[in-house]
């Protein structure tokens, strides 16, 4: 159970709780494994990160947002020509970051350049229709409150942050969440929903009215835009799942998961204390 709470209440001075932010990154790679999500809460990622799986998704996302940012109206068919300079910012951006891009052959930079202008060429005509009508804000950045009920009692604190691709107000003052997503898989909307579900909750808290329409623009799949309606049900779901995360982050459980299912590409493993050396015989041991 959960109630909204005011940006300007201060938090309570009697209990003392710890406000706990939660974006829709860290809520799934808590639920994928408390300890990972602790680790990288902590800074505690490889030092040589390497992002070239998600890219090209920022490249098209950056470009798309850029682009609504300068009156596109009178820009339409710009946004191929924006690549380019996109691709070499958001290069020196991960460069800058201490990250690594590693690309996959000789001709793997072109070929994800060429990928990035066809998305890019694709996208238009749905931003055209179902954007630039209406009041929006690319790079949506939000910071919502709300009390949870705290495992000493009472309530507690939770902040959801994030940022939404596109938020759009009809004229009938409707909001509409869009996300742009650079894939070419058919079925990669399935996986979607709770990231939909979870700034549908933040745009209820935000303005007290949830949206009538979130949904995905992906020029690469044969359906460029899929669209969803989110239900009180599933709006519940998804404060049931934050309530719980909060509860395992005040009572300290950030455990590793029992198995091993997502271990081996995990960018925290070297410091997780499931592979953490163990005395044996008074020599140092990896568990097995």
């Amino acid at each position: 159970m959960a109630k909204k709470r005011s940006p300007k209440d201060p938090v309570c001075k009697e209990c003392g709780n710890i406000t706990i932010k939660i974006s829709w990154s860290k809520l799934r790679t808590h639920e994928e494994c408390k300890q990972k999500a602790h680790l990288q809460s902590s800074g505690k990622r490889a030092q040589m990160e390497d992002f070239r799986m998600f890219f090209p998704g920022t490249v098209t996302d950056r470009v798309v947002r850029d682009w609504l940012l300068e009156s596109p109206e009178d820009n339409l068919g710009r946004m191929p020509s924006m690549v380019v300079e996109a691709m070499e910012r958001e290069e020196q951006n991960i460069l800058d970051g201490r990250g690594s891009l590693r690309w996959k052959s000789k001709g793997d930079r072109e070929e994800v350049k060429d990928l990035c202008i066809r998305a890019v060429t694709q996208i238009e005509p749905d931003l055209q229709r179902l954007v630039l009508p209406y009041e929006y804000q690319p790079d949506f950045r939000f910071k919502v409150p709300l009390d949870v009920e705290h495992p000493g009692g009472g309530f507690g604190q939770v902040i959801l942050n994030g940022a939404m691709d596109i938020l759009v107000r009809d004229h009938e003052g409707n909001f509409q969440v869009w996300d742009v997503k650079h894939t070419q898989n058919n079925d990669y909307w399935r996986k979607t929903e709770g990231q939909l579900t979870f700034y549908d909750l933040a745009v209820e808290l935000a303005f007290e009215r949830p949206t009538t329409v979130t949904g995905l623009l992906q020029p690469l799949c044969t359906d460029t835009v899929k669209s969803f309606e989110i239900s009180a049900d599933k709006r519940a779901q998804m404060l049931q799942r934050i309530s719980s995360m909060a509860k395992d982050l005040w009572e300290g459980n950030v455990e590793p998961r029992d198995d091993n299912k997502y271990c081996n590409y995990c960018a925290v493993k070297h410091a997780c204390v499931k592979f953490q050396p163990v005395i044996k015989d008074g020599k140092k041991r990896m568990p097995l």
